[in-house]
């Protein structure tokens, strides 16, 4: 159960009501009306919400980087915040866009894992800015070698962004969809 209080979206305020009414166009309601995933922390603030959409909107549909490095990258990110929802929503994404799930059980048990020389390369990324908070030089180059600045650039939008979800999933404490397996069980 999500800690946060469940709102009657007859309750909700004109803005509210017209973000919630967007986010339908995309999203199909469960049957109390929720949306789950960030999306009901986020309807608070509905302009918020509008906001942040639009930035993982692009991030997600827009980059000029191959979708299975995205989802990777959304992946290692949900990995490193034990994000039940992310893990569950982006790892089988990642191996639908080709992904290997042997790269994927790698990165859900926090190894790096054995991929293309591309995969390792976002995994290497992404572990140094979630644990070291910087990429070194050779880190930069090897980066911006493979995918270009803009492609590095869009790696830090991906994951900053998705640590922003990953943080708004755990403090809300958002479950997965019924009958998902809970990825990072936690003690209550």
């Amino acid at each position: 159960m999500t800690r946060q209080t469940r709102r009657d979206p007859g309750t909700f305020t004109a803005e509210q009501r017209t973000e919630y009414e967007s986010l339908l166009r995309s999203r199909k309601p469960r049957p109390d009306g929720t949306i789950g995933g960030p999306f009901d922390p986020w309807l608070l603030n509905p302009e918020m919400s509008h906001r942040l959409r639009g930035l993982g909107g692009m991030l997600w549909e827009r980059t000029s980087l191959d979708r299975g490095l995205v989802e990777l990258a959304i992946s290692i990110t949900g990995r490193v915040w034990e994000a039940n929802v992310e893990w569950a929503s982006h790892a089988p994404r990642a191996v639908e866009y080709g992904v290997p799930q042997a790269v994927m059980d790698d990165v859900y048990a926090g190894r790096r894992p054995n991929g293309t020389p591309e995969q390792v390369l976002v995994y290497d990324v992404c572990m140094a800015m979630h644990i070291d908070h910087r990429l070194s030089r050779p880190l930069y180059e090897s980066a911006t070698a493979a995918f270009g600045e803009r492609g590095l650039a869009e790696i830090m939008a991906a994951i900053g962004y998705y640590v922003l979800v990953s943080m708004t999933l755990n403090a809300f404490e958002v479950e997965v969809a019924p009958g998902t397996p809970v990825p990072f069980a936690r003690e209550p």
